[in-house]
């Protein structure tokens, strides 16, 4: 009995010499935390985050509304397209509907955009407290003509 109470002591003891010498080896490191809503950490170049919709020089949007991107999405109506034939008989991106709050980021909608109409943002800054609020028309997915050739430029060097 003596024996089982001196072991359990012993042990007892290793224990807290471990759990002490990990203190005192991270006491005089540097915090690898960030201060979040100030300092943002750097995203990796490959990061998917928030859907965008690219714009032609002239303002117009890039997407003609074929369709490939709800195709090859996994989650079923997630990206609901509509277009119609213009004046000249092309097809021209009516309404274009993107549910955030269901999407996995997977990356297969730009992948299988023709046109290279959509992109995949850095922004990751998504949520909200109502799931209404994460779907986004064509105006909230458009991006200014400078901020889809800058992207299209970040997107080349990265290549």
């Amino acid at each position: 009995m003596k024996e089982s109470i001196f072991s359990k002591v012993v042990s007892g003891t290793i224990a807290i010499a471990k759990g002490m010498l990990t203190v005192l080896k991270h006491a005089f490191r540097s915090p690898v935390t960030l201060e979040y809503p100030e300092v943002k950490s750097k995203l990796n170049s490959r990061y998917k985050g928030r859907l965008a919709l690219l714009t032609s020089h002239d303002g117009s949007f890039k997407c003609i509304g074929c369709g490939a991107c709800t195709r090859v999405c996994p989650c079923v109506d997630l990206i609901q397209v509509q277009a119609e034939k213009d004046e000249n008989k092309k097809f021209k991106m009516t309404n274009y509907v993107v549910d955030m709050g269901r999407c996995i980021f997977c990356g297969n909608c730009i992948q299988a955009c023709p046109y290279s109409a959509l992109v995949m943002t850095d922004k990751y800054e998504l949520a909200d407290y109502s799931r209404e609020k994460l779907v986004f028309d064509k105006n909230d997915l458009k991006l200014s003509p400078s901020e889809s050739e800058e992207l299209l430029i970040k997107i080349a060097k990265e290549n």
